[in-house]
């Protein structure tokens, strides 16, 4: 993989061991209705799921909008597309749920054919968020929404791990994130690519099972890929992060930035 592209080819190309541990990771969990509650998905709507990943979110919508509604999914990675299928005709979801393998940036829909558009923890890694949002607005109808849900990696706090160790870990990991602080900068983006009212929310959901270790694990993997890293610190910070999931004292919040853009 290029480090140029690396926050978007380490997604097309996805090793075993972490494509498992996606499989826990996007679980939407009692999270999922605080996400969801102002994207305002009703029965009935055409909605997507833009980076559905194993497709948790897609089967959430899919039964959100019931068989008056369908969901559009869409991944890059293929695993990610095969699993979606499969998590869908389990769920007997398949005549709700198109699953799609994109190839580009650019969404296979016409024009103004969504009411709703859902993206979840993937616009801090698309090649240019403003020219995606603007495409997104593209595919959903006047009076319809956006719904943007993503991450501020430097708001993320976690105990107990050092600070500064992971700061080391996050700044030499930081070519897996082609805007690390997407959270803070998508309003900004959401009414320069042109929709008509953005609201905003910050849900903060602490972290006292260790859900988050799948995150700081993939993130030492980024700091070793890029090779600019104290092994020491990188090593510390995952010893340290998995006692502490083993004896209950391990804590984490990362902020989910909710930004609902309307059409």
């Amino acid at each position: 993989m290029s480090k140029d592209t690396y926050y978007k080819d380490h997604w097309v190309d996805i090793e075993p061991e972490r494509l498992e541990r996606y499989e826990a990771q996007f679980i939407l969990g009692k999270r999922g209705d605080k996400l969801l509650a102002t994207a305002e998905i009703a029965v009935g709507q055409i909605v997507a799921d833009y980076g559905c990943g194993p497709g948790y979110l897609s089967v959430e919508l899919a039964n959100r909008v019931g068989p008056e509604g369908h969901v559009h999914a869409f991944d890059i990675n293929a695993d990610f597309v095969e699993r979606t299928r499969k998590r869908v005709a389990d769920e007997g979801l398949v005549d709700r749920v198109t699953v799609t393998h994109l190839t580009t940036d650019m969404v296979p829909l016409d024009d103004d054919s969504l009411n709703r558009l859902v993206i979840k923890n993937v616009l801090v890694y698309v090649d240019d968020p403003l020219s995606s949002l603007r495409e997104f607005r593209r595919v959903v109808m006047p009076g319809g929404k956006v719904h943007a849900i993503d991450s501020d990696f430097y708001m993320a706090a976690f105990d107990p791990i050092d600070v500064d160790d992971w700061r080391h870990v996050l700044d030499a990991g930081i070519h897996a994130f082609r805007t690390p602080a997407i959270g803070r900068k998508m309003y900004g983006m959401a009414l320069g690519a042109g929709f008509t009212e953005v609201a905003v929310e910050v849900v903060s959901v602490p972290d006292s099972t260790g859900r988050m270790l799948s995150f700081i694990i993939n993130t030492a993997g980024y700091a070793r890929e890029g090779g600019r890293h104290d092994e020491e610190v990188v090593s510390r910070v995952v010893e340290v992060a998995s006692k502490a999931v083993e004896d209950g004292t391990f804590f984490a919040l990362n902020p989910q930035f909710l930004v609902t853009a309307t059409v």
